[in-house]
Parts: structure tokens; sequence; C-alpha cells
């Protein structure tokens, strides 16, 4: 065995680009998997601790009469029940503070760094704006005309995902330009008395049926939010279970096509080596130890690849940790060593590599040591698909490419999973830009209103202006999605449902959003059945319309209807639309909601997708890169032979590349056409999955010009790795061929 070892260097010394290629994508599967896997869990545990310790709420409510004994109330059903004030301030450079006051018994700030309020002059701030704008304990803010000094930042556990507004645009995190301050409830009186108050309740376990029945029957509702409704949390999660889906696929796809890159090239050396591995058989060396000999090298690659990749995840995991829970507003509690994770880096490389280049070695080496030394019987074996393919007619350089590809199938087909994969990754930038943009244009696009106020209570006299209409909140029967019905006057012009050919819908009739059709499989015609959140009265709605709306999952109806199915009193309203800012008292109003402000959010926000998609890019077109530069150099290898012969019989350079890798751009071209509608598909099952509890859709879109953009880049790729391979073509001299002849 040390005299077969003794070969090893001397096989990565000729197979440089090959050994360095397989060990670069096992060092990226490998980082991939167990940095967001260590990610996951780190921040999972976090989410878990941070809605315990901070007692996150079940649900939010406005009632419509205050408690007579809450005490009692809380006692006879188990309860907890805080109210919070809250205030939205202008912190300077375009930052708006939403300030609430401290509370102890529901949604209880966590402390990420500092200390807790001692003083009524002290603040929290926001880690995620805290760490946006780089802020230092110690700073002094002034908010309303009165200063604070922050002396610790802090999480409020039902604003994990800390967003301005939860309106049609209102999804996009701005850290920049909102977030959210803590001060104490003497503080709050002197800052802001008119503050609006919002309730909390949080029950046992979790399930807000009961409580929300009996608060109806005590003290009336005209508002209720359960959390499971609310996109500041619902965001949170669901962002996180995108990444676990993803956290495994991704690095298990690139480990098995270094898998079959690697076989492959292991079956060629072995093949390019017989005569001298049927003489080590005949000297008396078994068939295990040359297959054990042959396994050395796929070893070295998946434990140098592994132990690489771990290293690199250990280096970067705690600076992507900290992003990810400044990103998300979640208190860092775990930092755990990966310990299942970094053992299934180091094991999964070796337990999919080896065995993989083991059954094609086995294969070969089985045979006999005559068989072995006759180099020229793998050359002659003609398969199936080239025995029942006639080649007569065209000249010789296309029937020996037509050849040599057909003979070449098993690196066609790698060649081509190589560029699905290079594909999928190049388009999904392209698909997230067209997405996104459809969902944006979508949201701005039936709307001409800047405002919406939504009010505490209903009302019958409008002395503020824009225009009126009633909102309402519904639940699915099954209570799988929470949604807004929006009652709106038959002459409406700053809301305008539109149909697929861009044409207004009447406000006659039941109008459902697209988003909405999509998430309950809805269409027109069809029979949607539903429960009004705050009363638990159980609806029927018949959908006459279905509006092109991604960016709210919304029922539209006549508002006089809404108004007689949620028993508020005939011609009132609750929300108002505007173009300019109204001047309604803050205590009247639950939420304000600035369209300017969503199209800013999404412009701020948009910037640093930008730069994620340009390194999923770069990403790609490495993967493309390594994955195709080995596939061709196996191509010129394998080939090396009827090169030289064609070197002998006078043809040049440009016509060998031609002949002998002008194959290739076929099974490329075919890789990416395939990763179009695989992207396609398992992103909407992604969305569909992701989005289902939330109250937009994302709409998968992927223009013709993105696919034109990244089949060019694909096609550069492509060619910078004919480079490589180019040479190696050059390099084959024409004794290669005389050499074969004696042997």
């Amino acid at each position: 065995m040390n005299t077969l070892l003794k070969r090893l260097p001397r096989t990565i010394r000729s197979n440089q680009w090959l050994v360095y290629g397989c060990v670069a994508l096992v060092v990226m599967s490998c980082m991939l998997y167990v940095s967001i896997n260590a990610l996951l869990v780190d921040i999972s545990e976090s989410k878990t601790r941070f809605e315990r310790e901070s007692r996150i709420e079940s649900a939010t409510f406005l009632p419509r009469e205050p408690f007579a004994d809450l005490s009692t109330f809380e006692q006879d059903h188990g309860f907890a029940i805080e109210r919070r004030r809250e205030v939205d301030a202008a912190a300077g450079q375009g930052l708006a503070l939403r300030v609430f006051e401290h509370t102890a018994r529901v949604n209880i700030p966590a402390i990420t760094s500092g200390r807790d309020l001692q003083a009524d002059d002290e603040m929290l701030l926001g880690q995620t704006v805290a760490t946006a704008l780089k802020a230092r304990l110690g700073t002094t803010m002034t908010l309303l005309g009165r200063s604070f000094t922050v002396v610790g930042f802090a999480s409020v556990p039902d604003y994990m995902y800390p967003i301005r507004t939860t309106d049609d645009a209102g999804i996009m995190l701005d850290p920049k330009a909102f977030g959210i301050a803590v001060i104490t409830p003497s503080a709050m009186d002197a800052l802001a008395p008119e503050a609006l108050a919002t309730w909390h309740i949080r029950t046992v376990d979790g399930s807000t049926s009961t409580a929300k029945q009996e608060l109806t029957r005590t003290v009336g509702l005209t508002f209720w939010q359960d959390l499971t409704a609310n996109p500041r949390y619902t965001l949170a999660t669901a962002k996180l279970e995108g990444a676990a889906s993803v956290s495994t696929t991704m690095p298990l796809v690139i480990l098995l096509l270094t898998c079959l890159l690697l076989a492959a090239a292991q079956g060629r050396i072995v093949r390019m080596q017989r005569a001298q591995l049927g003489t080590l058989k005949a000297l008396g060396y078994s068939t295990w130890e040359l297959v054990v000999h042959e396994l050395a090298l796929p070893a070295i690659i998946a434990l140098a690849g592994s132990v690489l990749g771990i290293l690199m995840s250990i280096l970067t995991m705690r600076p992507l940790l900290d992003l990810m829970v400044s990103y998300f507003s979640i208190p860092l509690y775990v930092t755990t060593v990966p310990w299942p994770s970094i053992i299934f880096g180091l094991v999964a490389p070796v337990a999919l590599l080896v065995p993989a280049v083991a059954l094609v070695a086995t294969r070969l080496l089985s045979q006999t040591p005559v068989k072995l030394m006759q180099t020229t019987v793998a050359n002659n074996h003609v398969n199936l698909l080239e025995r029942s393919v006639h080649l007569r007619g065209g000249s010789f350089r296309k029937r020996f490419a037509t050849r040599t590809a057909i003979r070449g199938l098993t690196r066609l087909a790698l060649l081509m999973l190589g560029a699905m994969l290079a594909g999928y990754l190049l388009l999904f930038g392209g698909a997230m830009r067209d997405s996104m943009d459809s969902l944006i244009r979508s949201a701005f696009r039936d709307t001409t209103y800047n405002y919406t106020y939504v009010l505490t209570a209903p009302r019958v006299e409008n002395p503020w202006g824009g225009e009126s209409l009633t909102i309402a909140p519904f639940t699915t029967a099954d209570g799988r999605l929470t949604f807004q019905a929006m009652g709106l006057p038959a002459t409406s012009t700053l809301l305008v449902p539109r149909n697929t050919k861009g044409e207004a819908i009447p406000i006659d009739r039941v109008i459902i959003t697209r988003a909405l059709a999509d998430k309950l499989g809805l269409e027109v015609g069809e029979s949607l059945a539903v429960t009004q959140t705050a009363t638990a009265q159980d609806l029927t709605l018949t959908v006459d319309a279905v509006a092109e709306m991604y960016a709210t999952a919304a029922v539209i109806l006549p508002q006089s209807r809404l108004n007689s199915i949620i028993g508020a009193p005939a011609g009132s309203f609750n929300a108002l639309f505007s173009t300019a800012r109204l001047d309604v008292p803050s205590q009247d109003v639950v939420m304000t909601m600035s369209m300017a402000e969503s199209k800013a959010a999404f412009d701020s926000v948009i910037e640093p997708v930008w730069i994620v998609l340009g390194l999923i890019a770069v990403f790609a077109v490495f993967i493309a890169l390594m994955a195709l530069s080995v596939v061709t150099t196996l191509t010129v290898e394998e080939e090396r032979h009827s090169i030289s012969v064609l070197k002998v019989l006078g043809y040049h350079a440009d016509e060998l590349n031609a002949m002998v890798l002008g194959s290739g751009i076929i099974a490329v071209v075919a890789g990416f056409a395939i990763s179009v509608p695989l992207l396609l598909s398992s992103w909407r099952s992604l969305f569909a999955k992701t989005t289902s509890t939330m109250t937009f859709s994302l709409p998968i879109r992927l223009s013709p010009l993105s696919i034109l953009v990244c089949f060019v880049i694909m096609l550069a790729t492509y060619l910078v790795s004919l480079r490589a391979a180019r040479s190696k073509v050059q390099s084959v001299g024409m004794a290669v061929s005389l050499k074969a002849a004696r042997e």
C-alpha cells in the first residue's frame, strides 16, 4: 500500500484543476451548511427564550368600554392584560421613533446592551435602529421637545420585525428611518398625555378564541389583532422558516454535483492508467488494494474541503449572527458551537464522495489484468445510442463532434447539471428583482392616496376631510389567515381595484385581491367562509371579482354592506384615505400609514438587496466556472489520443477546439433552459408556504430581459472555462498517438 500511495502526489499534480475545483466546491457546501444551520439554531433558541421571558402577547385589542375591575377579570380567566401607550416622535435626519412606555407584565422589553431605565429622562433605544445608526450608550436624543439619554438597547417582542406600518407597502424594514424606543410611564405622562393606548393580552396556552369571547361579552371590542396576524411578528418567523428551507438543500446540491464530477474524473484517471493498474494487479495487488488507493484522492478532497469550510464558517459565524439578531431585533441569548452541524459537515462529504468514487473504481478495477492492460477496450466500446445513430451526411468535423458528444453523454450530463445549478442561482437574482418590482407596482398602482388613518372607533361626522371608508378584520373559517375587509364608497377615487386587463372594477360587489385569491385558491363565483375577528360572527361571501393586487390579502365591498355586517351605524366610517396629511388627534388614531414613507422604505431596503443578489451572482459564476472547467478538462483528457491523431493529420487548433469542445455549448444551453421552470416552480411552492399566514403574496415574475442577461453571463462563464481547456488541447503533442500505438 505504501508503494501505491507514492503515486498519489503525482496524480494530484497532474490533475490540479480538478482537485482544487472539487475542494472549492466542498468548502462552499460545508461553509453554507454549517453557517446557516448554526445561525438558525441560535436564532430560534434565542427567539423562543425571548418570547417566554418577555411574555409576548397573544393579541392586541381596543375595548369599547372601560374595565369595571381588571384585576378580578384577569384572575377569573387566567389572563394577563396590560395597557401600553405609544407615540411617534421625530428624532432628526429623517428618523422617526415609536416611543412606548415600559411595561411590566406583557411585551416586556429585553435589554440587549446597557441597563434598564432608572429615571424619567432615560430611554431604551431599539436594537435594530441602534445598529443601523451605530448609536452609542450615553447618547442624548430630543423627542417632542424633551431630552432623553440612551442607557440601553432593547428589543420588544411584538416588534421583532420593526416596521413602521403594516399596510400594503409597509412590509419593508428601514432601520435608518424608523425604530422603537422605551421610556418610563411617568415620562410618557409628561411627553404625550394624549398618546394612543392599546391593550395587550397574554393567555396561558396562546389561544385567543376564549379570550376574545369573554372580552366581547364584558367590555366589547373595536379592534382585535392576534399575534399570528401581526406582520411585525409573522414576517420574522416566515423569513427564518424560509432560510431553514434552503439551509440543507443548497449545500447538498453543491455536494452532489461535486460527487458526480469527482466520480467521473476518477473514472477517467483509472481509464488513463489502465495499463499501469493492470500491471500492478498482475504483480499481485488485489482489487481491494487498488480500489482503496483510488479512494485516497476523494478522501483527501473531502477532508480538506470540509475542514476548510468549517473553519471559514466558524470565523464568519459571529459577524453573521450579530447581523441576523440586529435585523430581526431578537436578543442573542444563545451562541453555541454547532457540534451536530460540524460533525455532519465533516462526515457528509466523505460519506458521499468516497462511495461515489468507490462504485466507479470497483467497476473498472474488477476486470482481469489482461483486460486492464488492453487500453483500447474502453475506447472501442459503442453504446446503444451510437449504434442507433447513422452519421453519413455532413462534413467529417460535424460527424466527429456529434460522435464525441454521443460517446461523452456522462460528461454532457455533468456539464448540463453544473449549468443548471449555476443558472438557478443567477436567475434567483433576476426573479427576485422582477417579483419585488411587480409587488411594489401592484401596491402603488391602484392607490392615489398618500395617507391612511385608522380610527379608534366609528365616526359619523368627518371634520378632517379625506375619503372615508370602513375597515374590519376578518379571519378565514379555519382560523389560518387574518385579513382586512374594506368597505369603500361607490364613488371612491383614491383606491380603484382593477382586473387583469387594467379595467376598473365597480365597487358594487364583493371583490377579493389576487393575494387572497392565491392563498385560498378562490375564483370568481366561489364562496368564502369568514369570521369577523372582533365579534366572532360567521359569514359567507360570494366572490364576484378579483382585483390584481398582491400587496394585501383583502376583501373589498360596498361600505354600506360592510357597516351592516359588522353592526356599525349607517353612514359611519372608521378610517380615512387622504392625499395630504390630516389634522386628526393622535388619541383618536390607532394607526397612521404613509405611502410616501413606504416608498422611501422600499428604496432604502432595496439597495442592500441588490448587494446580496450581486453576491449570489458572483457565487453562481464561481460554481459555474468550477464545474464547467472540470468537465471541459475531463473532455480534453479523455480525447487526448484523438486530438493527437488529428494533429498528425494536419488539423489546426481552432478546428480541434470546435470538434472536441463544440458540443458542450448544447449542454450549457439545455441546463440553463431547465433552470428557468425549475426556479419558477420551486419559488412558487416556497413562497406559497412561507407567506401562507401573511397578508401579502409575492407574484413570481421572471422577465425575458432578466433571462437574457443571466444567459449572457452563463455563456461568458462557459467561454472563460473553454480558454483553459483550449490551452490543454494545444498542449497535447503528436507523440501521444505514437506512444499509444506502441503500447
